[in-house]
């Protein structure tokens, strides 16, 4: 059985459910992040409601306005921790990172739970084979009330991945070919199980930045295979007989750039070689974790960021920043004129700075490059790796292949 229909049964009365299926299930956690916390604050006063199904499974984090820009927003969060006291849940303060990227460490994440947040890359929790669901305010409040959702069983198909890419190539690029080979319409509100070995031995890190993107595929949900640092409880992941499997090779695959203004608008990198940029961005919930930080790091030791870039580096989480800076990252990036800035979502959203000039060229490793994203719909934003940006940052280009290796 596809593993959605397996956990979807599971909570739901144990019956064996069928792809379109309209279910009721329990969900084992919800999370809300500061953003649209007023908004569920409003649906639980409209609806006399103060309190929640369980105070420990419930969490409000504090992620999309770490430093608040303007007074609007400096309301909201205090209507946001009001909220949170009133109903006595969980709560993740600025600075402890990006609420997918903390679920995540902290183990909000678990195999074979259901798990919401009011965020579209909740998808995250795949990484571990949870049925991680990011859905509207409405309906995480209801969940909050009762512990309940109602789902329609997604259909499932299986990626399997063959071969093995370029050592300089990282899972944002295969994800990125995977959008630029199949597009969105064989995933739309689809559970998406990765398959191959080279998903296999994809660290929990890389394993996360795959999961993230689901939502870019167009993906109700994904799972990726058990490997190093996951979990116990994870399942094989196996094709039904005569399940839907799509197959993409990535023999030799280099490095990828998603041109303005979609994440599915992917060239190789060497046709964007030489293509300068202004700004770099290093983090978001895809791409912010100490993998992430470490390949920027190694690379910038030793070298000076170009005097006409700006670099921005914003870990995930707090963990990743104390660990980043027990391995000398930090030090690596500061002292090679990066910037870096508090955990959380940083400069990805564009309601906080640092917002792109008019004109600018961005290379960012977060996962939307729409038109406006990061604030400024007269910037340019590109999409890579943390490694091919750390180059951009240091040349003021985007680089080569050969330059890569």
């Amino acid at each position: 059985m596809a593993i959605v229909n397996d956990i979807i049964a599971a909570h739901s009365g144990g019956e064996p459910v069928e792809a379109g299926q309209l279910v009721t299930v329990n969900v084992d956690k919800v999370y809300v992040q500061d953003g649209n916390s007023p908004t569920i604050a409003k649906i639980f006063g409209d609806n006399g409601c103060n309190s929640v199904f369980d105070k420990d499974a419930v969490g409000i984090f504090f992620d999309h306005s770490v430093i608040t820009p303007n007074i609007a927003i400096a309301n909201r969060l205090k209507e946001a921790h009001a909220f949170a006291t009133q109903l006595g849940v969980q709560v993740f303060p600025q600075g402890a990172g990006i609420s997918h990227v903390v679920a995540l460490e902290n183990g909000w994440f678990g195999p074979g739970e259901i798990v919401m947040g009011s965020d579209s890359h909740t998808c995250t929790g795949g990484a571990v084979q949870s049925l991680a669901l990011g859905m509207g305010a409405s309906d995480i409040a209801a969940a909050m009330m009762t512990g309940e959702a109602w789902l329609k069983v997604p259909d499932t198909v299986w990626l399997n991945i063959k071969g093995r890419p370029l050592s300089v190539t990282k899972a944002k690029d295969v994800v990125l070919h995977v959008l630029a080979t199949l597009g969105q319409e064989d995933f739309l509100y689809r559970s998406v199980e990765w398959m191959g070995p080279w998903v296999s031995e994809l660290s929990l890190d890389s394993a996360a930045t795959v999961a993230s993107l689901g939502v870019e595929l167009g993906a109700k949900c994904v799972f990726l295979p058990d490997g190093a640092g996951r979990p116990d409880g994870m399942r094989q992941i196996k094709p039904d007989a005569g399940g839907r499997i799509l197959e993409v090779d990535i023999t030799d695959l280099p490095p990828m750039i998603a041109k303005p203004h979609s994440p599915s608008n992917v060239v190789s990198i060497d046709e964007m070689y030489h293509t300068e940029i202004d700004y770099v961005f290093v983090g978001s919930c895809t791409n912010s974790r100490l993998e992430d930080i470490a390949d920027v790091a190694h690379f910038l030791t030793g070298r000076k960021v170009s005097d006409r870039v700006h670099c921005l580096v914003t870990p995930g989480s707090k963990a990743v920043y104390l660990e980043a800076v027990e391995k000398g990252y930090i030090s690596a990036l500061t002292e090679a004129g990066a910037v870096v800035t508090p955990p959380g979502c940083g400069s990805c959203l564009g309601t906080q700075g640092s917002i792109p000039a008019d004109g600018d060229r961005v290379l960012s490793t977060m996962n939307r490059n729409f038109l406006g994203r990061m604030g400024n719909p007269k910037a340019e934003i590109y999409l890579s790796s943390p490694l091919v940006a750390a180059h951009a940052a240091v040349h003021g280009r985007i680089p080569s292949v050969e330059d890569l290796l």
